[in-house]
């Protein structure tokens, strides 16, 4: 950037104390060709005023002035000096540099004759000033003139590829990892990085001492209270320390913390580089350089406690009454007012938001140690969806009793929104009740709730709260084998979590949808879904356990079609999965699919102790889902040549999983026309088309037992134009085997259909779905029109380039996750493309991010 100054008067290196000026600028000077026509003055503390200093320098240079004659005060030149000094710089043979150190121009007076002098020499006077403090020179002039190179704080800063070279030469070796976290922390600055070079030097585990490299100890306080701190007028001190509170200064919360005078002062001081910066893309928002907020807020802790707690107590009142519940919760947290805090979570309705974050968002981890001891009704609601959280049950249940309990004592403005917590938490729990019938009805009181016409002053400020609800009776009714309005409501609720912007809600409704679309038979729908699902977490970053439905229902569409690897794969997502499942759906299919992965390879001893653990785990087993595991664990033993496990269907042969096993049992004693009356329940058209399949070709082994016949090869021709479409080849590879050898030997139909025979040779990798107008706009970017960027977006993609989760990005901006999840959004839509990867790539592409 300063090699770029040579067609520029004036050069500007503005930032705070120790991030390298001095050193940047003497080593610039060092490098150049420039050095005999190079003079350089420093000013430390009461030196010698600006115009002898400068003069000193130019005539040290060979420019005919006279220092001695100017007056040692800022008060202004003579118009007939400064017009002579003028002419004699701009009579050189050639361009003169002059590097002015560590002074920070105040005066009006002294900048109104510097102005002149930079504007009067021609090309002939470059003035260098490395400063802690913008001049009081008319910059925005210089920018419109391009007279002006500036180098600020942000260009100082160390990259982590330059801090990770700094900590090794400083003796320390840390892990790639440690070093971004470090850098992070000290935001590049180059004397904190010196520092705690330092100190994890003397450390034994330095990537574990990271944490310790804070603003409020050591080298690093000692050094902002004597360069920064302690350089401060007592009214400007005040301030810094009572907006220290705050990650934060947003637009009146300053004022609410230090007064009417807050937000000027604050301007000032980012000009002055005080550690302070305007946010990018948030007009009138300031937020401090991390350690120099960990000083001032243990200089206010010290000095003033009581104080402290008033401000924070200010804060979480401010932010309250703006809507911020989670940043008003931190505040009421860190002064351990933990039933203002419980209070606010419950009548801003946030229990949805607390359910659907993971466990490192930020006010799932200010509210995890609140009190067991407090009993108002808000605490035990917050502690209540911790734990349903966190899937303990048992917890979750004994504090949601504690409210009913104590529900009469609920009144005033808190009733509604209590009342309405308590509804959603009961139908989230019954998602994994014993009792479906009792879960829908939870479901449906909590929607009843929700819609009451006395609804509190939120009303329905909390769509997600009817998302999960939705949600909810959705499972509910799956459960109870309701498959037509589970589907219909799974597709309601898609469309309220988009509205919420509550991907998690949204993952979870296409994953359901995609087991539907299994159990059905609708393969190429489920894998569709499926991928809606996984594009949708991939794109914003849902956490892995809202993927269960959704790797379940891959593994069975994979396990339908026989691709054994890929089925595999989803199945181990599943068992990957960190927190327990919170209904018993995606257990009892998973079950299912594993069970035919195990037959496939020949373990039927695993198939069956897998079914009847599965069927033993289920609370209603005489359920729908019960019935489907008893109907698969009997078709497992007959396939096995254990006909007599018909009688674990008896009574459920109007099913037509189960009236398939009744005619493949019966064809195994010896009786093909005794299975009549069960396979005309399996080929009707209500059966999914697998099913259907599988009737066909046990229909064709009937046909068989008697010897070749035209009406077996046509029974066979049948099943392979149902299993045509959706690619099915699971019940041909279980068919019997006089079956498979009448498919061998017809050449006709092996030929017309070479899918069976298919083998997938793909990598393994999760399903992706790419839309054929994508693939054509990554295979020509330059004839993509892109929407412009907001400057909020692009700061989004900027930390989108760094590999950062959404939780993480929200925290460097200092805004809620569902904002950044909706700027996500946009940026994916604006740039064509679907995942967060590709916005990257796409992005630099249109040079949108540097390459």
């Amino acid at each position: 950037m300063l090699d770029r100054s040579d067609a520029c008067p004036f050069v500007l290196v503005s930032a705070p104390a120790g991030t390298g000026k001095t050193a940047l600028v003497a080593d610039w000077v060092a490098a150049g060709e420039e050095q005999d026509r190079t003079a350089w003055i420093t000013f430390e503390g009461t030196d010698v005023a600006f115009w002898p200093g400068l003069f000193g320098c130019l005539e040290s240079l060979g420019v005919a002035v006279s220092p001695d004659t100017v007056r040692g005060d800022e008060s202004p030149l003579d118009r007939q000096v400064r017009r002579t000094v003028a002419e004699a710089v701009s009579c050189q043979p050639e361009r003169l540099t002059v590097v002015v150190d560590g002074y920070e121009l105040l005066s009006a007076d002294v900048a109104e004759d510097l102005d002149f002098l930079l504007r009067h020499t021609g090309d002939r006077l470059r003035l260098v000033m490395a400063t802690r403090a913008d001049p009081v020179l008319p910059l925005y002039r210089y920018r419109l003139d391009d007279m002006v190179v500036e180098v600020r704080m942000s260009d100082l800063a160390f990259t982590d590829e330059e801090a990770g070279e700094l900590i090794l030469r400083a003796g320390v070796n840390l892990t790639q990892g440690s070093v971004g976290a470090l850098n992070a922390r000290t935001k590049g600055w180059a004397a904190g990085l010196r520092f705690g070079a330092q100190l994890l030097r003397l450390r034994p585990d330095p990537d574990d001492a990271v944490a310790e490299i804070v603003g409020d100890t050591g080298n690093i306080a000692e050094y902002l209270v004597g360069e920064v701190l302690a350089a401060q007028s007592p009214e400007v001190r005040a301030l810094l320390l009572a907006t220290s509170v705050p990650d934060t200064i947003q637009p009146g919360l300053g004022e609410a913390l230090a007064g009417p005078t807050a937000e000027r002062t604050l301007t000032f001081l980012t000009r002055d580089n005080v550690f302070i910066e305007p946010v990018p893309g948030r007009t009138g928002c300031y937020r401090y350089h991390p350690l120099f907020r960990d000083l001032l807020r243990a200089v206010l802790a010290y000095e003033s406690p009581d104080e402290m707690r008033r401000l924070q107590r200010t804060a979480a009142e401010w932010y309250a009454h703006d809507g911020q519940v989670t940043e008003s919760v931190g505040h009421f947290v860190a002064i351990e007012a933990w039933e203002e805090a419980a209070a606010e979570v419950v009548d801003d309705l946030a229990v949805g938001q607390l359910l659907l974050d993971d466990s490192t968002s930020a006010l799932t981890r200010s509210l995890r140690s609140i009190p067991s001891e407090l009993e108002d009704p808000a605490s035990t609601v917050v502690r209540a969806t911790l734990a349903l959280g966190a899937g303990d049950t048992t917890s979750f249940t004994n504090e949601l009793a504690q409210v009913r309990i104590g529900s009469g004592q609920r009144s005033g403005s808190h009733l509604w929104a209590t009342n309405v917590s308590v509804r959603v938490l009961e139908a989230v729990g019954a998602q994994a009740s014993e009792d479906p019938s009792e879960a829908m009805s939870l479901a449906t009181a909590a929607e009843q709730a929700l819609d009451a016409p006395d609804r509190g002053p939120k009303g329905s400020s909390r769509p997600e709260l009817i998302a999960l609800v939705i949600l909810s009776k959705g499972i509910a009714a799956l459960r109870q084998g309701r498959l037509a309005a589970a589907d219909a409501m799974f597709k309601s609720g898609v469309a309220a979590a988009a509205a919420a912007g509550s991907e998690a809600v949204l993952v979870e409704c296409l994953g359901y949808q995609a087991v539907i679309a299994c159990r059905r038979g609708k393969l190429s729908r489920a894998a569709k879904l499926g991928a809606r699902a996984i594009d949708a977490a991939e794109r914003i970053g849902v956490t892995p356990d809202r993927l269960a439905a959704t790797w379940v229902a891959l593994a069975w569409v994979e396990m339908e079609r026989y691709d054994l690897r890929l089925a595999a794969d989803h199945v181990q997502s599943v068992e990957r999965l960190d927190l327990p499942l919170r209904d018993p759906v995606p257990p009892a299919f998973l079950a299912m699919v594993r069970a035919r992965l195990q037959m496939a390879h020949g373990d039927r001893l695993g198939a069956l102790n897998g079914l009847e653990q599965a069927a033993a785990g289920i609370m209603d087993e005489h359920g729908w889902l019960g019935r489907q595991l008893r109907i698969e664990l009997a078709h497992v033993r007959v396939a096995a040549g254990e006909p007599a496990a018909v009688a674990q269907v008896e009574g459920l042969d109007d099913e037509p999983e189960a009236a398939l096993v009744v005619g493949l049992a019966q064809l195994q004693l010896g009786g093909p026309n005794a299975a009549n009356a069960a396979m005309s329940t399996v080929l009707s058209k209500r059966a999914a088309v697998p099913i259907q399949v599988s009737g066909w070709l046990v229909e064709c082994a009937r046909r068989l037992h008697d010897g070749p016949s035209g009406r077996a090869r046509v029974a066979l021709e049948r099943a392979l134009t149902l299993a045509s479409p959706e690619r099915v080849r699971r019940p041909f590879h279980e068919a019997p085997s006089v079956v498979r050898q009448l498919l061998m030997r017809d050449q006709q139909l092996s030929a017309e259909h070479q899918w069976l025979f298919e083998i997938s040779m793909g990598p393994s990798r999760r399903l992706s779905v790419r839309k054929p107008a994508l693939a054509a706009v990554a295979a020509s970017p330059s004839e993509l029109v892109v929407e412009e960027l907001t400057e909020k977006e692009q700061e989004v993609l900027g930390h989108l380039a760094d590999l950062l989760t959404t939780e993480e990005i929200a925290s460097v901006m200092y805004i809620s996750v569902n904002t950044i999840r909706t700027h996500v959004r946009n940026i994916l839509r604006k740039l064509g493309v679907t995942r967060r990867n590709d916005a990257v790539r796409r992005a630099r592409e249109l040079r949108l991010l540097p390459q």
